[in-house]
Formats: structure tokens, C-alpha cells, sequence
């Protein structure tokens, strides 16, 4: 009897002394933690508001809500992302081209109007016609006008009639 007792206490103060450190090693790494996230209520992101930007290698450079962006420019292999952060207009250059942004990216809105020009069409307040295609204004006050080429004029025109 003295040997079973003996077993089962030892058992005992095994279990308890295994569960003590298991607990006192979780709150150890409960007190390391500096950010825990948390659920957000309200607005949730979906992955059709977010357009990523891959560079030429696949990897991701940078993400942006459709909502915050009003155009993009290229200039070969590079292009420029203008954006609007607290109400400033910002910009983040990264190698890709705008057949990769345009491929990578299957949003509605993102129009592509020049050789040299993607227009976030949800930030279009007029077009303007003119001999040589068309200039586009944005919302954005200090976004400058954008050229619409005669062979990326059709592109711009759908996109009205869609509207």
C-alpha cells in the first residue's frame, strides 16, 4: 500500500510541478508580447480594395487601397505610384511596368489611358477632348492632368459608358 501511495504522489507532484512551469512560462510569454492584435470592427479590407504591387522578381514591394490611389506613371522598366496619404499627394517609385501592374492587378478601375499612364478611374472628375486624344482631371487638386492617347482613347470611353 505504502508503495501504490507513494507512486500515485509522486505522480502527483510530477503533474502539478509540470503544469506549474507550463503556466508560469505562458505568462512569461504573455508579458514578452508587445503588439497583440486585436479584431477590427467596422471597415474590413478585402482583397478586391488592395492593389499589390510585385516588382519584376514576383516579390511584393507595396500595397495600397484602391481608395488612396490616383494614378500611376511609367518610364520603361519603373514606375511611379501617386497616392494620396492624409490628404498630401505621395509618390513610391519601384521597377515593374504597367503591363505587370495591369496583369497582376484585375481591378475595373484601374484604366489605362497613355502608353505611359494607369488612371484610377474612381478618381476622374472630367475629360476633355482634343486633337490629340484627350486630357484627364482628377478629384485630387494637386494631381496634375493626365494625357489620353487616340490609341488608349477607347479604353477611357468605355469606361464612362460603364458608369
Amino acid at each position: 500500500m505504502k508503495k501504490l501511495f507513494s507512486r500515485i504522489s509522486s505522480c502527483f507532484y510530477f503533474w502539478n510541478y509540470t503544469t506549474s512551469s507550463y503556466s508560469k512560462k505562458r505568462e512569461k510569454a504573455l508579458k514578452g508580447l508587445k503588439y497583440r492584435p486585436q479584431k477590427r470592427e467596422g471597415k474590413s479590407t478585402k482583397k478586391a480594395d488592395l492593389i499589390v504591387f510585385k516588382d519584376d522578381k514576383g516579390t511584393v514591394c507595396f500595397s495600397i487601397q484602391i481608395a488612396a490611389l490616383l494614378y500611376i506613371v511609367s518610364d520603361t522598366n519603373y514606375i511611379t505610384v501617386y497616392y494620396t496619404n492624409q490628404g498630401k499627394l505621395e509618390k513610391h517609385f519601384m521597377r515593374t511596368s504597367l503591363r505587370m501592374v495591369l496583369e497582376q492587378n484585375q481591378n475595373p478601375n484601374l484604366v489605362r489611358c497613355h502608353r505611359s499612364y494607369i488612371v484610377n478611374f474612381e478618381k476622374v472628375k472630367m475629360y476633355k477632348k482634343d486633337k490629340e486624344g484627350g486630357i484627364i482631371e482628377l478629384s485630387d487638386d494637386n494631381a496634375p492632368s493626365i494625357p489620353v492617347s487616340k490609341s488608349y482613347i477607347d479604353n477611357v470611353l468605355t469606361q464612362f459608358q460603364i458608369q
